[in-house]
């Protein structure tokens, strides 16, 4: 019997809403943490104006989802850096996916539809999700897919085409928001078929839209993951294909360990260690095997309703898992590990609703079975509560990673951590024994040359530079030696590198211009001029090539400038980094000198200068001052 609390819908959905937020308030104080700097804080398409239009049609992000820059964007305008509001939005929008669950499996008639709601928004294994500011990607992409399967089964019930294309057009969305839901254009026959028992063809058609956003978006998807990776370009086809041995192997044992966080929720961590797999051993595919001739016997026994369910349950958790389960290449896969917590946040809903459905079945009613729901919900809420709390800051999370599930990258991020607190030599230990772990982690060796370099050790930080390209880690790791190697002097070595690394890399922007500026030290300026231009033209919007660009035209000998040209790039630059660079601005006003608009020179100069001592760049600060009492005097800056 339903209690009478929840015969109210609007009680109902408020206990929910109540439920998640009671359950993920540590969660409202929680930090940016991993690469929200790289989504959020550091992002200069969220900074930028315009860059609400570039990041749907010039993106250069490492992905594709501009619903999710989106809502960063108008967020930033808001409240900025202020994280609680980005947590605060997540949580919320967790609330709402909660209430919309409810009421889709009320519309599919899953018995105890609130409860599975309830225990799908306060498990733990959603915490990564919703505590983790850059997977509002998965929190907004859930709420806009609910909403599309709320729009289709209301067309299936009405039969109003209006309903079929809100269902179309928030599936898009969703796609726009992270490419998760691929596989919704298969679970929506699937919920038909389970439904009505049977499979129409007008059901296969209405699905073939949704099929073909699909494939276009997730192909874009792969297109981005593959364009970022750190080896050589692979076409999308040649890589999925490359990669299905892996996934006959890996299949079996990420669903089962997805299972398995599910029923025990415990240990849970943001990165785990990569299991060793070997797509030649057979032994190794067993899972996949069991789970396949699993499948199979629930098909064959279809006809008896509990095992229809059952087999709908596992054919829709195996269905949102498919995408991460191996047979695609992922830049995280490669790099981090086989699994993670946040890959499961849609397909927890099929093991919850199967298990309640089961408990609902076997277990008397009564007032024992409600408190053993009510006791299931503190429990899950409880832990969740205490795994939002380890978010409160990356160093609380990266140590509780290490003591739960150590692995290379949780020692590679409390490196970063300890680094930027000043402790080097911590830092490094940490670094050596994520290399213990894993002897050829790129990542690791970066992070090492990026410390010896900081220290002063250049030829330390040379040779984990050389280590990591030696390993695979392409253009950015040569990229990264020529730059240690133009500090030091070497500035035809760096020259050798910058070159090797454009070979490797030759749509690498940031290559171009490094090798710009090591050509520029060489007083080889029409070279550089033509690098910083290459720069350009395979990333228009790089504030650096357009600063390094705009400060050669302006600085150039008298009768040699294009100081027109100058002002242009510099105020482009200036506007893609929302006047926030001291650099930039002191770039823009070397080329307002350059054209002789001397007041503007020495106004731009001012607040450039102010900037650089209130980020404490004393050195910046100093060069700025002595262009401003330049043009002070009336007089443009010149290189020798």
């Amino acid at each position: 019997m339903k209690p009478s609390l929840l015969r109210s819908p609007l009680v109902a959905a408020a206990l929910l809403v109540a439920l998640v937020v009671i359950a993920y308030l540590p969660a409202f104080g929680a930090g940016y943490l991993w690469d929200d700097d790289t989504l959020l804080t550091d992002n200069p398409l969220i900074r930028s104006p315009d860059g609400l239009w570039r990041m749907w049609f010039r993106n250069t992000t490492l992905d594709y989802f501009p619903v999710t820059s989106s809502s960063f964007w108008l967020e930033y305008r808001l409240w900025g850096e202020f994280t609680v509001g980005y947590h605060a939005v997540n949580i919320l929008l967790h609330a709402t996916s909660t209430v919309l669950v409810w009421r889709i499996l009320l519309r599919l008639g899953i018995p105890e539809a609130w409860l599975v709601a309830a225990l799908w928004g306060v498990h733990p294994v959603t915490v990564s999700s919703v505590a983790w500011i850059s997977e509002r990607k998965n929190t907004l992409s859930m709420l806009l897919g609910c909403l599309s399967v709320l729009a289709w089964l209301q067309f299936e019930g009405s039969g109003r085409r209006r309903w079929y294309w809100a269902a179309l057009a928030a599936f898009v969305l969703a796609m726009l928001a992270k490419t998760s839901m691929v596989t919704l254009p298969f679970i929506l026959p699937l919920l038909n078929w389970w439904r009505h028992g049977r499979l129409t063809k007008d059901d296969l058609l209405r699905a073939v839209p949704f099929l073909a956003v699909s494939l276009v978006l997730g192909w874009v998807t792969l297109q981005y993951q593959l364009g970022h990776d750190a080896g050589p370009r692979i076409a999308p086809l040649t890589a999925a294909l490359a990669t299905v041995p892996r996934g006959a192997v890996l299949a079996g044992q990420a669903l089962g360990f997805y299972l398995w966080k599910d029923v025990c929720p415990v240990g849970l961590a943001m990165v785990y260690p990569q299991w060793h797999i070997d797509p030649t051993n057979p032994l190794d595919s067993i899972a996949t095997v069991a789970i396949v001739v699993g499948l199979i016997g629930l098909w064959c026994g279809r006809g008896n309703p509990a095992v229809r369910a059952t087999f709908f349950a596992a054919a829709f958790f195996t269905l949102a898992l498919a995408p991460i389960l191996g047979f695609l290449p992922a830049s995280y896969m490669k790099q981090h590990a086989f699994v993670a917590d946040h890959w499961q946040y849609l397909a927890l809903i099929g093991p919850l609703a199967w298990g309640v459905a089961a408990a609902d079945r076997f277990l008397p009613a009564g007032r024992g079975r409600a408190t053993l729901g009510v006791g299931l919900i503190v429990v899950l809420a409880t832990l969740t509560f205490r795994h939002a709390a380890v978010y409160r800051s990356p160093e609380s999370l990266w140590r509780h990673n290490i003591a739960v599930a150590d692995c290379w990258s949780a020692r590679v991020g409390l490196a970063r951590l300890l680094s930027a607190e000043g402790k080097d030599d911590e830092a490094i230990a940490a670094l050596h024994q994520a290399l213990v772990l894993k002897p050829d982690a790129v990542p690791a060796h970066i992070q090492l040359g990026e410390i010896q370099l900081k220290c002063g050790r250049h030829e330390a930080a040379i040779d984990a530079f050389r280590t990591a390209f030696n390993l695979g880690g392409g253009g950015d790791a040569m990229q990264r030696e020529g730059v240690v190697r133009a500090i030091k002097g070497d500035l035809a070595g760096a020259e050798q590198c910058f070159a090797r690394a454009a070979d490797e890399a030759p749509e690498s922007a940031t290559v171009q211009v490094d090798w710009g500026r090591s050509l520029e030290l060489l007083g080889r300026r029409v070279e550089a001029e033509a690098r910083y231009r290459a720069a350009l033209h395979r990333n228009p919007d790089l504030t650096g090539g357009l600063n390094s660009l705009a400060f050669l035209l302006a600085s150039r000998p008298a009768g040699e400038g294009a100081a027109t040209e100058a002002v242009a790039l510099a105020r482009r630059a200036c506007r893609l980094s929302a006047e926030s660079d001291p650099a930039i601005l002191d770039t823009l006003a070397t080329a307002l000198a350059a054209a002789g608009e001397f007041a503007a020179a020495v106004e731009t100069a001012e607040k450039a200068l102010e900037l650089a001592e209130s980020r404490g760049e004393p050195a910046l600060a100093e060069e700025i001052r002595g262009h401003r009492d330049l043009f002070r005097a009336g007089l443009p800056y010149r290189q020798p």
